[in-house]
């Protein structure tokens, strides 16, 4: 199923949040909260055993594409790809929201550090997640937040698969978290939805590797229609337990010494658990 063991891939989880951490920490700004509860959906789909790519060659045309719509979350996507080899750790903590480098608080469209595309505003990246799908004969994935489905033009998309070409390579993962920036989302029926237009619907838990790795497999098996992962996943997930699942922590990191060592601490926790 993956190309490392379970173990290895739950210490690059903890590894990747610890990171996490002390990046924005260190940074005093980031959006932590989203960054921390898309971990095991990134780790998971990139170290699949099907997944292709080449960190010594971001623009190699037979990789499978990875688009982030949910733009704010791209520490989660500099970590991993560092993971991966396409930088160093070093180089994120170093050029973090920094000028003139690549790793901004939003993508930027960089195919030699493995970012395929930029976003900002919420629901950019579906459409250029599914404008790549048409014309390319790889797996597009495209991870997105369930606060974008709020707005109508994300909420289309899944009729547009129907109406124009279903692009049966075409992967939409949903972190559904249950939380914007100040208030809760509930994505209502989405799901069936999508169904009735003609996707194949998954729901999975977004922070269990084994359920993951099974809904990717499922996925890109499906050679007849596109798939909608809906992942459910928690704010949060793996800092301070007392700000998991919490509304007024998004894009807000640790503020001081106090709040760094109780996200630590969680983390710890949550390790021996």
């Amino acid at each position: 199923m993956f190309k490392v063991s379970l173990q290895e891939l739950e210490e690059k989880a903890y590894r990747i949040r610890r990171n996490l951490i002390d990046l924005m920490y260190q940074s005093g700004s980031g959006h932590l909260d989203t960054s921390l509860s898309l971990v095991e959906i990134w780790l998971a789909l990139v170290y699949s055993e099907f997944f292709r790519l080449n960190p010594q060659n971001g623009a190699w045309d037979g990789r499978d594409r990875v688009f982030l719509s949910e733009g704010h979350a791209c520490p989660v996507q500099y970590m991993v790809n560092a993971d991966l080899g396409y930088c160093t750790v070093e180089d994120v903590f170093a050029g973090f929201r920094k000028p003139n480098t690549p790793y901004q608080g939003h993508t930027k469209r960089d195919l030699k550090y493995g970012l395929e595309n930029s976003n900002g505003s919420l629901g950019i990246g579906l459409w250029q997640a599914y404008g790549q799908a048409l014309v390319i004969d790889r797996f597009v994935f495209c991870i997105a937040g369930d606060g974008e489905f709020q707005e109508p033009s994300s909420q289309s998309l899944l009729s547009v698969t129907h109406n124009l070409k279903p692009a049966p390579n075409y992967i939409l993962i949903l972190n559904d978290n249950k939380l914007a920036q100040d208030s809760q989302v509930d994505i209502g029926p989405i799901g069936e939805v999508a169904g009735l237009y003609g996707w194949q619907v998954i729901r999975v838990d977004g922070h269990d590797f084994h359920g993951l790795g099974e809904a990717y497999i499922q996925a890109v098996n499906e050679k007849r229609k596109p798939s909608l992962l809906i992942c459910d996943t928690i704010k949060g997930k793996g800092g301070d337990p007392q700000n998991e699942a919490q509304l007024g922590f998004h894009g807000r990191p640790p503020k001081d010494e106090a709040e760094y060592r109780a996200y630590i601490d969680g983390l710890e926790a949550a390790r021996e658990a």
